[in-house]
């Protein structure tokens, strides 16, 4: 066999796609799925159950530890001092609704976006308002944990809510 029989035009072409193949995963390790997007969503939602239920041991495992959580009101808490204000009765959540958020997954890292309704007792005074929010999520040992959230209280329901 000769070796310029070696490089036929036809294995060429199927080096250079096979090449293009690994730079592509070079790029994008790894392919988001329809279950990620849910899988995140689910524990979105366990979050916010767990807020309302003021479910100490459900939180200490989805928020991380360098957590950052600023309200609508412009307050930011750590974790310790948002678990605090809930053991304390600081705040009491009875309801968070709205639709689903929108997910972007990039590695370990996902940062959710959505509106939501919420109701709440804050420092004795009862309360209910719309948000934006912003919830960055990251995976550390196979789980994901929130590490940052960010709401803005809206004037009027958004589109989507009530």
């Amino acid at each position: 066999m000769k070796f310029s029989s070696l490089f036929s035009p036809f294995r060429r072409r199927a080096l250079a796609a096979m090449l293009a193949g690994i730079a592509i995963l070079a790029i994008f390790p790894a392919f988001v799925t329809a279950g990620d997007v849910d899988g995140l969503r689910a524990v979105d939602l366990r979050r916010i159950r767990a807020l309302i239920h003021a479910d100490r041991p459900a939180l200490e495992a989805l928020l991380a530890d360098e957590l950052t959580y600023g309200h609508a009101d412009g307050r930011l808490q750590t974790k310790p001092e948002l678990l605090a204000a809930l053991a304390g009765g600081a705040v009491a959540y009875q309801s968070y609704d709205g639709p689903p958020p929108t997910v972007r997954i990039e590695e370990n890292m996902a940062v959710l976006t959505g509106v939501a309704e919420l109701e709440a007792t804050a420092r004795g005074t009862q309360v209910k308002l719309w948000l934006r929010y912003l919830a960055v999520y990251r995976k550390c040992d196979g789980t994901w944990r929130l590490t940052a959230y960010q709401s803005t209280r809206l004037e009027q329901p958004p589109a989507g809510l009530r």
